[in-house]
């Protein structure tokens, strides 16, 4: 057989024009169900899309093949080697000595990481046709990055070898940099769809079984190669061949490159809008998203009602809001219809739940019109009980707000506590330890088997327990807490000891990677933490960061918990604007006290500008820089994504504070003794 060497400049070349006349034709409607969400719940959606597809058996891959991996010259296109000149059907493996002699189906995701199960044993968007030797040298290695001096194929177009890339040190096969952003975007497809199916042998230091479904130092990697080696004019031609064949789906990352930061960068909280910053959409709520109701009494006449914002931009016409689903009688929402202007600044809408049914009732809110490409559709969700239970509070004012909860058979009397959390004694903030296990500080002592794994540190074995213990830290002080980052190693049904000073004082289950906060308690001037898992129940420990102070107290408000009478509401006068208190009833029968209720939450409305002795707080961003200005002494700010998930917190010390924050979309708020402060705002680079 001849074989010659093609020089593919002028791939490369094209590979760096971003022009639209290179785009592929996307099918019309193809990503719809996606437009609108972010981070995981965008890849969610994607897995739905490019899920709904046909297969491809094995062997009809070689005829595939001819369409979706065919070159210029009518040749079969080897991503693993510069020098093979393959005819597609008569090269073939069959059996090979050197590099050369024929082509087979690579599973550039190993066969053995998934157990050869279907539809992936198969699915072409990461079967590539590659030369038999190489691919027989690659096994079922991980992709990643060697050294100088590792072995290759012939003008060392791709490499193996022991690991260089941070994080990982077994052997890997490097791909050549003409082809590394394809391979990431195959595995960007392939956590998507199939996400955590790959996590057998191997494929546990390359793939998890939690979002974003690719581990730590791969991630990275594959990041760096995505941008390093963008979308070429063979990727867009092979997604249309692959869209013609009997699997008949595409991989949104080559439509959309951009993908690959909303569901794995550093823009996961950034809604995808591939029509571009000029169309309509709605930016809140996010379509796919669930608003939870909370709960309601049967006993009671009265609905729970819910503010919501609908945001949203370039909106160019009215917007309808309906309900819609299976329990749309549970619910309803007022008003109906927003005007342009009114929802391209933010329109406060009330959404109302009851039902006289006990049990849980689910619905959805359907956002249309304006201009949208598609209907935004919101899960509602309430559960209506026959118990007692404390009610949201009623008649909200600067100063006071009602009370309200449910009767309770046989109750004489209710018992109504109300308070308010005092973080104006709490001490500043300070950070202890933070240790990230990428390796094994020497600070720290270990006991059995330890060993840094995947990027993080590995407790346990089949056979011996493991140990992290931590250095002698000073826990004396007020407000310490522990927060621990780790997750299940495999497929193990983990548990995490926490100890402190040789006493168990926590034990957590991974279920999936887990973050929990630990207070603690009888710390003293010379304590060490101790972090263990059991053999057979082998833990990833990703972080432990330790703090004391920024804490508060709870503070009852005057003349509280105070008995009540036989009533079902009670007016709670006094308090102070802009405040967020918290109130439980207890009912009594005689003098027995029964079963506390349920804690509910409510702030006081804002006070005027010219209420307010000491000026307003002023919150806002300026590029990815968060501002808070005018704030009071020892105020906590804490910074959320729009779906409500905790980013971070600090206690502020000065009335003028700043930091940088993640691009993307932020409920900031800001709270104190004597204050509340909520808004949204947006950080760009």
């Amino acid at each position: 057989m001849n074989s010659i060497s093609h020089n593919r400049l002028g791939l490369v070349v094209m590979a760096c024009l971003w022009s639209l006349s290179l785009w592929a034709e996307i099918p019309a409607g193809y990503y719809d169900a996606a437009v609108g969400k972010s981070g995981e719940e965008l890849q969610k959606s994607l897995s739905s899309i490019i899920g709904n597809a046909g297969v491809i058996s094995y062997d009809g891959l070689w005829d595939a093949y001819e369409t979706t991996d065919v070159r210029d010259d009518g040749k079969v296109w080897d991503m693993y080697s510069d020098v093979t000149d393959f005819t597609f059907g008569d090269d073939q493996c069959g059996n090979y000595s050197v590099e050369g002699d024929c082509y087979n189906r690579e599973h550039s995701v190993p066969k053995s990481w998934f157990n050869k199960r279907s539809p992936m044993y198969s699915d072409i968007w990461h079967l590539y046709p590659t030369d038999g030797k190489v691919n027989g040298m690659r096994s079922n290695n991980p992709f990643g990055e060697v050294g100088s001096g590792a072995s290759g194929s012939k003008n060392g177009f791709s490499k193996w070898g022991a690991c260089v890339t941070p994080g990982y040190s077994g052997t890997v096969f490097e791909p050549n940099d003409e082809y590394k952003g394809d391979f990431a975007r195959t595995y960007f497809y392939f956590a998507t769809r199939y996400k955590g199916v790959a996590t057998s042998g191997q494929g546990a230091d390359v793939f998890t079984n939690t979002y974003p479904y690719i581990a730590g130092w791969q991630l990275d990697m594959l990041l760096r190669w995505h941008e390093m080696d963008p979308v070429s004019q063979k990727e867009l031609d092979r997604n249309d061949a692959v869209y013609k064949t009997a699997q008949r789906n595409r991989n949104p990352f080559i439509d959309y490159p951009e993908l690959v930061d909303l569901i794995f960068g550093d823009s996961r909280t950034v809604p995808f809008y591939p029509q571009g910053e000029d169309s309509p959409y709605i930016e809140n709520p996010q379509s796919g998203s669930t608003i939870d109701m909370g709960i309601a009494s049967v006993n009671v006449s009265e609905p729970v009602i819910m503010q919501i914002q609908v945001k949203g931009r370039n909106i160019e016409g009215d917007v309808m809001l309906a309900i819609g689903g299976a329990d749309s009688e549970c619910f309803s929402v007022s008003p109906r219809n927003l005007t342009a202007d009114a929802v391209n600044n933010g329109a406060t809408v009330e959404l109302s739940y009851w039902s006289s049914s006990v049990g849980t009732h689910q619905a959805t809110l359907d956002i249309s019109g304006g201009g949208i490409s598609s209907p935004v559709v919101v899960n509602l969700k309430g559960e209506a009980v026959d118990d007692f239970i404390a009610l949201p509070a009623k008649e909200v004012t600067k100063t006071s707000f009602v009370a309200a909860w449910t009767p309770k058979a046989d109750a004489t009397d209710y018992e109504l506590s109300v308070w308010y959390d005092d973080y104006s004694s709490s001490t500043p903030e300070k950070e202890i330890l933070n240790t990230s296990f990428t390796s094994k500080p020497d600070t720290w002592s270990y006991e059995d088997y330890t060993s840094v794994d995947n990027g993080y540190l590995r407790l346990g074995s089949g056979s011996q327990d493991g140990t992290a213990i931590s250095p002698v830290l000073d826990l004396s002080g007020d407000n310490i807490t522990i927060t621990v980052e780790a997750e299940p190693y495999r497929n193990d049904e983990s548990v995490l000891y926490v100890s402190l000073d040789g006493v168990e004082i926590d034990q957590i289950e991974l279920d999936g990677t887990i973050t929990k906060t630990i207070p603690v308690t009888a710390g003293t001037a010379s304590s060490q933490i101790a972090f263990m898992a059991k053999s057979d129940h082998r833990a990833y420990l990703h972080s432990v960061v330790v703090k004391s102070g920024g804490g508060s107290m709870r503070v009852d408000v005057d003349g509280y918990p105070r008995r009540v009478g036989n009533v079902t509401g009670y007016e709670v006068t006094g308090l102070t604007p802009d405040v967020q208190y918290h109130y439980t009833v207890t009912p009594y029968e005689g003098e027995v006290a029964q079963q506390v209720s349920n804690m509910v939450s409510v702030s006081t409305v804002s006070a005027g500008i010219d209420d307010l002795e000491n000026g307003h707080i002023s919150i806002f961003t300026s590029g990815n820089v968060l501002h808070i200005l005018n704030a009071p002494m020892n105020a906590v700010a804490q910074w959320f994504t729009m779906d409500g998930r905790l980013c971070g917190s600090r206690t502020l010390h000065g009335e003028e504070c700043e930091w940088e924050l993640p691009e993307g979309i932020y409920i900031v708020r800001v709270v104190s003794r004597t204050m509340q402060s909520t808004v949204r705002v947006y950080s760009s680079r």
